[in-house]
């Protein structure tokens, strides 16, 4: 297995993760920080490959890419892509542990085409109950020692230029606190980008 070590960028530079609980109705919480990773090129990844954050290791699951976010979102959001579509959709399922119990990780990364969409998209996806784009297991796919779907997810968003990353980490087994989640999802947000191709 080819292994992706994510480094992450000194100090100084930021993203803001805008936190919720329990997938698109939960409470929202307080914004936290986390810095951005470098990448290695989205051709190289392949399920079985891995990434560390923080110290946590990712194993990549599923991947899929996509050049419409339509009919792969749902609610309002679903409704936005009907009159603003993206130009790239790259959405993957990660395996990782928190608080030493199993866990899942949607990442998903939406192109948009141009900064003013990114930024709608993002405030109506950190919106609760709004909807979201669907993440991989919603869809279907699924992998051994894998969730059917998320239940009580985390939820962690970033945006750079006209490009939203979209993070939820569930359970996969096990519950542990909804911190170490939140956290988890914090962290996937440097995982870097991904493409189905």
């Amino acid at each position: 297995l080819a292994a992706l070590v994510v480094v992450l960028l000194g100090a100084g530079v930021g993203v803001w993760a805008l936190t919720r609980g329990s997938g698109e109705d939960g409470d929202q919480a307080a914004p936290s920080t986390s810095a951005p990773a470098s990448t290695t090129p989205a051709d190289t990844l392949a399920v079985g490959d891995t990434a560390v954050v923080n110290g946590t290791t990712f194993t990549l699951q599923a991947i899929e890419s996509d050049d419409t976010c339509q009919g792969n979102a749902y609610n309002a959001v679903a409704e936005f892509f009907a009159s603003s579509d993206c130009t790239a959709l790259e959405r993957s399922l990660w395996s990782a542990e928190a608080a030493g119990l199993p866990a899942v990780v949607s990442f998903s990364r939406v192109t948009m085409p141009d900064v003013g969409n990114a930024q709608a998209l993002r405030a109506l996806a950190d919106t609760d109950g709004s909807g979201n784009v669907s993440d991989l297991l919603r869809e279907g796919v699924r992998y051994d020692g894998g969730p059917t779907e998320l239940s009580g997810a985390e939820y962690a968003s970033a945006q750079t230029g006209p490009t939203v990353t979209i993070v939820e980490t569930a359970w996969a087994g096990d519950e542990g606190a909804d911190s170490a989640l939140d956290g988890l999802a914090s962290a996937a947000l440097s995982l870097g980008e991904v493409d189905g191709s």
